[in-house]
């Protein structure tokens, strides 16, 4: 049996995904959040679907802010989320990302 406790506000983010996909996302995203605690706020946000501004210290505009759509995360910490200033989705990873308050 897998259980799984989703906030109203993220069912409706996840209502639309395929429930093998939506098991996957919520194990990852527990998996790294017990390796990187400091990181949950952020690792919660993959399954709210909100818009989350962060500074990512890598590509083309290193280390300047971005407001990105959280779209999946690996297990490794290798994201996919959709760039609002550049209208395309792009690769990250989370060792690169840095929260802004």
């Amino acid at each position: 049996m897998i259980k799984i406790e989703l906030t109203e506000k993220q069912f409706e983010a996840l209502s639309k995904k395929k429930l093998a996909d939506v098991v996957t996302l919520c194990a990852t995203v527990d998996s790294l959040k017990q390796t990187n605690p400091a990181m949950a706020p952020f690792l919660n946000k993959f399954l709210s679907n909100e818009t989350t501004e962060v500074i990512y210290n890598g590509g083309s505009n290193a280390g300047k802010p971005r407001k990105l759509i959280l779209q999946n995360i690996k297990p490794d910490g290798a994201f996919t989320a959709f760039c609002i200033e550049s209208d395309s989705s792009k690769s990250f990873k989370l060792e690169k990302v840095e929260l802004i308050d």
